[in-house]
């Protein structure tokens, strides 16, 4: 083959190739592969924790559309952060796994709970009733569970809470920092917030080391149902498109009493830090989110 046809050759070859990549790549959210995005933000309340300074309104645009198309990410904070947002179609419930929710993967899992709504008037506002999504800790978590965190009256000191078991506790500082006032979120303008959902069990036990600090997670705790669950059988790592996710089934949805619930589609849900621990040198656990889509 002389040169002018080998390097004609080599070209086709390479665009082929491009185009085979471009028809693989997910897309913006209702693109080529028909994946339902999210599309709409309603609500953004981050939890107290390391990351209050970083955690920034404007980041909510990070869970809009396909995370493959952009590399930022939302903070929950610790237990009770929360985003509620809506998808830009109803997710049908099929059978098996109906929709995943992107995270930023860790070292751990920092499991969230997840909160599922329909649309039933038809106003594109998540107005309704609001149902969770069972996950392998069901019953070992603390369900209608409320903190009520207080922000620290001076910066030489750490935000105490108080739940609705009457316990109370303070969160500290790690990494060098001796206090923890630096963790109330900027856009928390009163002295006190008041999380309600469900409190799911320490995602983290310490084996001391000599004068070392351990932090695992115990075999078997989160199996399954939460996001930003590295640990679970449901978590799926796509890392050319960064697309970390668990897959949910809105099957698994129960009422306020606990109970199975049916419901045929949702359109909206609420992704909330559910683990009120600080592992140590791990500080809290905080899950970090990058949006959701449905399963075909």
């Amino acid at each position: 083959m002389n040169t002018l046809y080998s390097h004609y050759f080599i070209f086709c070859l390479i665009a082929l190739a491009l185009l085979m990549f471009a028809s693989c790549e997910p897309t913006e959210e209702t693109g080529e592969d028909n994946t339902i995005y999210l599309s709409t933000v309603f609500e953004y309340v981050y939890g107290p924790g390391q990351h209050a300074a970083q955690a920034k309104p404007a980041d909510t645009q990070y869970i809009i559309g396909n995370p493959a198309k952009h590399s930022g990410w939302l903070y929950l904070g610790g237990f009770g952060g929360y985003v509620v947002a809506g998808f830009s179609a109803n997710i049908p419930n099929n059978e098996g796994p109906d929709f995943e929710v992107f995270a930023l993967p860790g070292a751990g899992p920092e499991p969230a709970v997840v909160y599922v709504m329909r649309d039933d008037n038809g106003d594109g506002l998540p107005n309704e009733t609001w149902y969770e999504l069972k996950g392998s800790e069901f019953d070992n978590s603390k369900r209608n569970y409320s903190v009520t965190y207080y922000k620290p009256a001076v910066d030489t000191a750490n935000i105490t809470w108080i739940d609705s078991n009457r316990q109370t506790g303070e969160l500290k500082a790690g990494f060098g920092n001796p206090y923890s006032s630096s963790w109330w979120w900027p856009e928390t303008k009163e002295n006190t917030i008041t999380f309600h959902g469900t409190r799911l069990p320490d995602a983290y036990e310490n084996t001391q080391v000599g004068d070392a600090s351990n932090w695992t997670v115990p075999e078997g705790r989160f199996e399954w149902g939460y996001a930003e669950n590295s640990s679970g059988e449901d978590y799926y790592d796509y890392k050319d498109y960064m697309r970390f996710s668990n897959r949910l089934d809105i099957g698994n949805a129960v009422d306020g009493s606990g109970e199975p619930i049916h419901i045929d589609h949702i359109r909206f849900i609420k992704i909330q830090s559910a683990v009120l621990q600080q592992a140590g040198w791990l500080n809290e656990i905080s899950p970090e989110i990058r949006g959701a889509g449905g399963l075909k």
